[in-house]
């Protein structure tokens, strides 16, 4: 059970009930993660501005295989459901390639390389190598897009500090999955 209310968006602070609203029109419902921080109406518009600007160079598909390898790494069984669900329901990705996602790669080349670095940021907390630099480089990134792969992955790292210090519940849309790290 959620250590703090996961209002519904009459009940959430007037500021936060467009934000909100517009979840619906995208997905089809709230998130509990956004009702839950809907509390804070600065905290929420922060969120949402960061899910909707970052990592566009990455292409949908990479950013929710980021996702999805961030809560692996941190044990977020609740993002992990959420980005398991959404991989596979809006960005078409297989359940083969958002497994393999879990542990950095992908079946694709270009999302492969950009999953190894961003398992490293994750793994070392952004102390890679000179080695992983070049790695990237060499598959064609460029300084823009290595930015947006570790602004994507530390976004990944924000919600998961939420879903794991509040213990938010499961979506009842999404099929309920676990992190190696916490079953």
């Amino acid at each position: 059970m959620a250590r703090a209310n996961i209002p519904t968006i009459e009940q959430a602070p007037a500021q936060a009930q467009p934000i909100l609203q517009n979840y619906v029109k995208v997905l089809g419902l709230v998130p509990n993660f956004f009702a839950l921080i809907s509390q804070s109406p600065d905290a929420l518009k922060a969120i949402a501005d960061m899910h909707a600007t970052l990592g566009k160079s990455l292409g949908h598909k990479t950013r929710e295989r980021i996702h999805i390898m961030t809560a692996e790494v941190n044990g977020c069984s609740y993002c992990l459901t959420a980005h398991t669900y959404l991989g596979g329901k809006l960005n078409g990705l297989t359940k083969e390639d958002m497994e393999l996602a879990r542990e950095g790669h992908s079946t694709d080349p270009a999302a492969d390389a950009a999953l190894q670095f961003a398992y490293k940021v994750a793994k070392s907390r952004g102390h890679v190598d000179d080695a992983d630099f070049a790695a990237i480089r060499a598959v064609g990134f460029s300084d823009a897009q290595i930015i947006d792969i570790v602004a994507e992955t530390a976004f990944s790292f924000i919600t998961n500090l939420f879903n794991n210090t509040f213990k938010t519940d499961f979506d009842s849309a999404f099929p309920e999955l676990h992190t190696r790290k916490a079953a």
